[in-house]
């Protein structure tokens, strides 16, 4: 085990934070000023960037934290998540991205309510105006949890200098001055390069940890040996059959979580902003080979810091949060100087998400309410002082809020199911139905899309608040897990559906 030098892994990781705030306010340099650009970097993505931003903006702290302690928690049944997420990448690039640029293209729409409010020529402002408290409400959340994430690695790794709440005002810190200044195109330049480190490190580090420590199979007789075998199963224990085996499959910590990748902004806005839509279909292979190998990463890494508990090494003994393999196990088993690089990984993809919700709750409030209901422009060419104003403003008032949310450490929060049970399950059942329906199937009304987003919203949770918290609170009762997103997606889907059906599609909506 290495002696952790903090100086040196503190150094390595200033550099990199140096170096990607540096790219952010560069490439704001090069923007525009215009809210096209602000928003959608003029509709000039490459398949490369396009595909790694969006890929990186999807990933949070919940993989590099989250992920990882859930598979220090559970074991081999963690690697469920690498088809849970890859599908919902599929049927994103392949099926989604394309037929979104060019709707967002012909319709001039910058951003999500945009595309919904000019698709169903809305007159009152009732579907922007939902989509708009459906993204602040659930983004706010969001940004939260990688603040939260941002806190609890900092503490672990200069507890000497930092507490909790330093370490989430810093991760706050570096994700707001490059996303204030730059908007959208700095925000995708600097996922693209946090993309490609996030996943250096969560192949290499874990494909040295199986070098060095004897593989798969050491790590397995290590728990095999100390009674851990229910870590060493595919499926749960309990959950093999019946209902139970349904309620893993489709739950957070396997398959469930394709149903959020069409509801997410972060990600369609990158659809929206790409040069040309034949680089989806490339964009999208780009993106699921990086998914692969980062889940395959991130999984691998808990499962072996909890074989390394077991074992009995120090420094994974003492490590009272699974979340924090990734941290722990880079700080005290590489040189400090990779280990800072490993901990610039962890804050890569709290920065890559936390950057791009921001800059979608801005256009929210600047575009989609200041400027569609209040100041009536519909130029996009250029940006007024007030646009300006507005989406700086929003980026900043919104990540106060995330940050007041969990600065306190008692209101401390596990990354991974706050991530997948809130935002993403709100966002995903609220907006993906409706994005589907909208761009699949011609016969989706506007009063559809309206019940299909409200129902979404609202059942996811409740559900969660519900039976969830209930299930939570009371294992004894024996219920089976059912997660608050598939479900509130098909009761929207199905909503959508019926209400569209009896409420005939406006004329000529589905024209350009």
């Amino acid at each position: 085990m290495q002696e952790v030098n903090t100086t040196v892994f503190g150094a390595a990781f200033a550099v990199y934070t140096l170096i990607i705030v540096g790219v952010g306010l560069y490439s704001a340099k090069r923007a525009k000023r215009s809210d096209e650009d602000y928003f959608l970097a003029g509709r000039s993505l490459g398949k490369w960037i396009a595909a790694l931003s969006a890929s990186a903006s999807s990933e949070s702290g919940w993989v590099t934290l989250g992920l990882v302690g859930w598979a220090y928690g559970s074991g081999m049944s963690a690697y469920w998540i690498i088809p849970g997420c890859l599908l919902g990448y599929m049927f994103n690039w392949w099926v989604i991205a394309g037929r979104m640029r060019d709707r967002a293209g012909e319709l001039n729409a910058l951003t999500l309510p945009d595309l919904f409010a000019f698709h169903y020529k809305e007159r009152l402002p009732i579907l922007r105006v939902l989509s708009v408290v459906v993204i602040l409400v659930a983004m706010t959340l969001y940004v939260a949890a990688q603040f939260n994430a941002a806190g609890k690695a900092f503490e672990y790794c200069f507890s000497e200098h930092l507490n909790y709440k330093w370490g989430v005002l810093i991760g706050a810190a570096v994700v707001l001055i490059y996303t204030v200044t730059g908007g959208f195109r700095a925000v995708c330049w600097t996922d693209f390069l946090q993309a490609l480190l996030m996943v250096t490190a969560l192949v290499v580090f874990p494909v040295y940890l199986l070098a060095t420590h004897g593989g798969y199979g050491a790590a397995f007789e290590t728990l095999r040996s100390a009674g851990e075998d229910d870590l060493l199963k595919w499926i749960p224990a309990g959950e093999a059959t019946g209902a139970a085996l349904v309620g893993f499959l489709i739950g957070h910590g396997a398959l469930g979580i394709n149903f959020g990748y069409p509801g997410q902004p972060h990600v369609l806005i990158r659809f929206m902003g790409l040069k040309d839509r034949r680089d989806a279909k490339i964009a999208g292979v780009i993106a699921v080979v990086w998914g692969l190998l980062i889940y395959w990463g991130a999984v691998t890494v808990g499962l072996l810091a909890r074989a390394m508990t077991v074992e009995g090494q120090a420094w994974a003994t003492a490590l009272t949060d699974g979340d924090l393999g990734l941290v722990a196990s880079a700080m005290h088993l590489l040189p400090a100087v990779v280990g800072g690089l490993v901990l610039a990984a962890v804050l890569a993809a709290i920065c890559s998400t936390a950057d791009s919700q921001l800059v979608v709750a801005a256009s929210s409030a600047a575009n989609d309410l200041f400027r569609r209901l209040i100041d009536h422009s519909s130029d996009g060419a250029k940006t007024a002082p007030a646009h300006s104003i507005i989406n700086r403003g929003t980026v900043l008032v919104l990540g106060v809020i995330a940050v007041l949310l969990v600065i306190d450490k008692e209101s401390e929060i596990k990354v991974y199911e706050y991530v997948l049970t809130y935002g993403w399950a709100v966002l995903g059942a609220a907006f993906g139905p409706q994005v589907i329906l909208m761009l699949l199937w011609r016969r989706s009304s506007y009063a559809g899309c309206i019940a299909g987003m409200a129902t979404g919203f609202i059942v996811a949770i409740v559900w969660k608040l519900t039976y969830m918290d209930y299930r939570a609170m009371h294992p004894e009762a024996g219920l089976v897990h059912v997660y608050n997103l598939p479900l509130a997606f098909v009761v929207a889907l199905v909503v959508n559906i019926l209400v569209s059906l009896m409420t005939p599609p406006r004329p000529s909506q589905h024209g350009a």
